[in-house]
């Protein structure tokens, strides 16, 4: 299933949290670890009721939300745009906040995308 989060990856006998590997990719790609970066979270609901509930609990100045059909039936898909200095504990925090909100809804926190600024 698709809408559930990355189980952690084995690397060397250890389990890696997949956030940790993915920032790791970015600054090998160039991206600039002490600037902020635009992120894209994607969040699915039951129902448009329970999405847009979720985007109104999740509402900041400094965020960008919306509401969309998503491929799942009967889910609708919550983007939350925000810029951010990407670390595994920023996202980590992010993903915690989500889930409280989206969880009593019956919905996921799916994944998170970065749009690397300068890289």
């Amino acid at each position: 299933m698709g809408f559930l989060r990355r189980p952690p990856v084995e690397k060397r006998g250890a389990l890696i949290d997949p956030d940790v590997l993915a920032v790791e990719k970015m600054r090998r790609d160039g991206a600039d670890p002490t600037v902020t970066h635009r992120t894209r979270h994607f969040l699915y609901l039951p129902g448009v009721a329970n999405a847009q509930l979720a985007a109104r609990a999740l509402k900041n100045p400094t965020r960008k939300i919306e509401v969309d059909t998503s491929a799942r039936t009967g889910y609708w898909l919550v983007v939350v745009e925000q810029s951010m200095l990407v670390t595994p504990e920023s996202i980590a925090v992010l993903r915690r906040q989500f889930e409280a909100v989206v969880q009593p809804l019956g919905g996921v926190y799916d994944r998170w995308q970065v749009e690397v600024a300068g890289g």
